[in-house]
């Protein structure tokens, strides 16, 4: 009985003629740079004091990037934010301390900190342009974490 070979369902194809081909490239889709680049608000978020520690000025304007359904915040990691979304945290609390901001989960941060930051940027972006009135918001918040904890 002879062995039957198996048979080629197609021709061969020449070589390099299943290679992806060159077009032109089409336009990039580019998320929009978020509104509200506001450098006067946040120098003066930089001399409020700061959430965690209290240090005044603060000197750091520290963006909120973790999601927020009930603001409706989307998660914005590795993204440009929304200058209306920064709060006053001094340096170590925001980068280099062994719980800032940056070190750990974003989230965890805030709760256990005890500080809802959403709701503290919009009363302190309602505020903008008066300095004591946005010190006034940021002693408030630093009052209501204690009672809190």
């Amino acid at each position: 009985m002879p062995i039957s070979r198996p048979q080629r369902v197609s021709r061969p194809e020449p070589p390099g003629s299943l290679l992806k081909r060159i077009t032109a490239a089409a336009p990039r889709r580019v998320e929009a740079e978020p509104k509200g680049g506001d450098p006067k608000y946040l120098a003066e978020v930089r001399q409020l004091p700061c959430l965690y520690c209290g240090v005044e000025p603060c000197g750091e304007a520290a963006h909120v990037k973790y999601s927020c359904a009930a603001f409706g915040m989307k998660n914005m990691l590795g993204k440009r934010v929304s200058d209306d979304r920064a709060l006053p945290l001094c340096r170590d609390d925001h980068l280099n301390a062994k719980h800032a901001q940056h070190r750990g989960g974003e989230e965890a941060f805030w709760a256990q900190l005890g500080i809802n930051p959403y709701r503290v940027t919009t009363r302190l972006y309602a505020q903008r342009g008066d300095l004591v009135a946005m010190r006034a918001v940021v002693m408030v918040a630093i009052a209501e974490r204690s009672k809190q904890q």
